[in-house]
């Protein structure tokens, strides 16, 4: 996914001019509130037609995406985790009553067991091989034109878990994906950018931690499971090896696995 850099000016020189960063900041946030709520106004995307859900626990992770404000998630891979918390962050975005007009995606920077080393280029084409699954999961169900545009206006918004510092997410659905590779701060760190009329989904697998430390301490997904239970407002939904929708033989790779 490639995201254009807002420093991005076509070569035009700038007239110097000193403003308060506070002035500045108000002048990014107005500017993209204007582009998403045109947006909203001229761009109407629509479901592909053959978009369902497939299990019961997929209905549950959308009835609790609308039911709470926070949402945690864990399940093997190929549950379809990713695919039902875009469709339902899209679901809200859609909705003109709604206040929600921004999409951030999220994943820590963690590689699987391989060093890749060095990235050329932009922030955005170094992060954007770790967040193609979110890409390819929009078009599925958006088609790509539509995908490329909430990218183009800014409606969506992809930044690494470590980037967040500062943030606040406003008006928002915010999703942290891979959530099993987050340290228990990293996992603070991304709660705590919650803000006024957001939504936050937290997903992952901890049977795939990619985390290259201790034995002992849990990951932040599998602390916030433990941590975060019976507080109103955050919902939790727990899928297993029997609700893999991507193939039918990833049942009993997984569960041969998980074989203790």
């Amino acid at each position: 996914m490639y995201i254009k850099p807002n420093h991005m000016t076509g070569g035009r020189s700038r007239k110097k001019t000193k403003f308060h960063k506070e002035e500045l900041e108000d002048f990014d946030y107005e500017t993209s509130q204007k582009q998403r709520e045109e947006f909203k106004d001229f761009h109407s995307f629509s479901f592909k037609k053959d978009i369902v859900l497939k299990t019961e626990k997929q209905k549950d992770l959308m009835r609790a995406i609308h039911e709470n404000h926070i949402v945690f998630v864990s399940g093997a891979a190929g549950v379809g985790k990713t695919f039902v918390a875009l469709k339902g962050a899209l679901e809200l975005l859609k909705d003109p009553l709604n206040p929600i007009d921004k999409l951030i995606v999220s994943k820590p920077i963690v590689e699987a067991g391989e060093n890749i080393g060095f990235l050329p280029g932009t922030l955005e084409e170094k992060i954007a091989p770790y967040l193609q699954s979110y890409h390819g999961n929009l078009k599925q169900l958006i088609g790509a034109e539509s995908a490329n545009q909430l990218v183009l206006s800014k409606v969506l918004e992809a930044m690494p878990l470590a980037y967040l510092r500062g943030d606040t997410f406003r008006n928002s659905v915010a999703i942290l994906d891979e959530a099993q590779n987050t340290t228990v701060t990293g996992l603070k760190l991304f709660l705590s950018r919650i803000g006024e009329n957001s939504k936050l989904i937290i997903m992952g697998d901890v049977d795939q931690t990619d985390l290259p430390f201790r034995k002992n301490e849990l990951s932040g997904l599998e602390d916030a499971f433990e941590r975060f239970q019976n507080v109103k407002g955050v919902g939790f939904v727990q899928f297993t090896e029997d609700d893999i929708v991507r193939h039918s033989i990833l049942i009993d790779l997984m569960k041969r696995y998980n074989k203790k």
